[in-house]
């Protein structure tokens, strides 16, 4: 269970989220150089497939990866958390091979990212350690929940601190942080915050699906219904629901073809105003509103 910080009147407390695999130099050296950069990690959270109890061929490095952490943070002014990741039914993977086991690995890392910022944290998540696909979803667990104050890393290493293995890097290392940038959620859609408790990323991705469908429908209606004048709407109502040319429209509509080329035209430069688009053709505007007018009732043109 993730402890909330204890802070009256002082700048939230950070939490370091950090993946592991074979290598435990990855967590340390992320916490060091997040301490020289004068951060305050309150707790370490360490997650970590397999287990010193499970020796499988895999397991074994990270078994040793876990001991030898294990007792680096007896020691260390920020205590950690060993956490294995499980499946659905609460036992330790001890890989991420399958595709059931990859639907668990996301759900286990998301629901870490999601009660660290229910408890309150700033969050540092590491995702250097362990399988590739582990990376993946971390990255993908930040995008769904975190804020702008939440960072997301990389570590970089080589040279002799990466030959020697040690722990902790040492001035003149080749040893850094590289920030992952990304796209939050909580950016694109306020709506989001109404989401927080939902444990589960697939269930929380179809209703951002949804969301940014109604969302989608609803800017289209407001461009058709306040920035179009009733005669544009008419003409760009028939060019996205048939396809049809000025010529075609103009003979339907009882309107000269060159009247309905100025129509489609100022529909086009309004359109690139209301989406904050360069410009839009007549592709273009087909695309925009296609899903709009596939779900509104035709009606016979005035």
């Amino acid at each position: 269970m993730i402890q909330p910080p204890i802070q009256r009147g002082k700048p939230k407390l950070a939490l370091l989220l950090a993946t592991l695999g074979s290598e435990p130099q990855v967590v340390t050296a992320c916490l060091d150089l997040l301490l020289q950069q004068g951060e305050q990690i309150a707790q370490v959270v360490i997650c970590h497939t397999a287990g010193a109890d499970q020796p499988q061929s895999r397991s074994e490095p990270i078994a040793r990866a876990l001991a030898a952490l294990q007792q680096e943070f007896l020691s260390s002014t920020a205590p950690a958390r060993f956490v294995p990741i499980v499946d659905e039914a609460g036992q330790p993977l001890t890989d991420v091979d399958t595709y059931p086991a990859a639907q668990a690995a996301f759900r286990f890392l998301y629901n870490q990212v999601r009660l660290a910022k229910q408890a309150g944290f700033r969050l540092h998540f590491c995702i250097a350690g362990g399988r590739k696909t582990l990376a993946i979803f971390g990255m993908a667990a930040a995008q769904l929940l975190f804020d702008e104050d939440d960072r997301l890393w990389h570590l970089y290493s080589a040279g002799e601190f990466l030959e020697s293995k040690r722990l902790h890097p040492v001035p003149g290392d080749q040893a850094r942080l590289v920030p992952i940038p990304l796209i939050l959620w909580s950016q694109i859609s306020p709506a989001l915050g109404d989401f927080a408790d939902e444990e589960d990323p697939y269930r929380l991705a179809e209703r951002l699906n949804a969301l940014r469908l109604a969302e989608r429908i609803e800017s289209c209606r407001g461009f058709v219904l306040g920035a179009l004048t009733p005669a544009e709407a008419r003409a760009v109502a028939l060019l996205v629901r048939h396809g049809w040319s000025d010529q075609e429209i103009a003979a339907e509509l009882g309107l000269s073809a060159r009247t309905v080329e100025m129509h489609l035209r100022s529909a086009y430069q309004k359109a690139a105003a209301h989406w904050e688009m360069e410009s839009v053709n007549r592709a273009q505007l087909i695309a925009l509103l296609s899903l709009y007018y596939a779900m509104q009732i035709p009606e016979k043109p005035a």
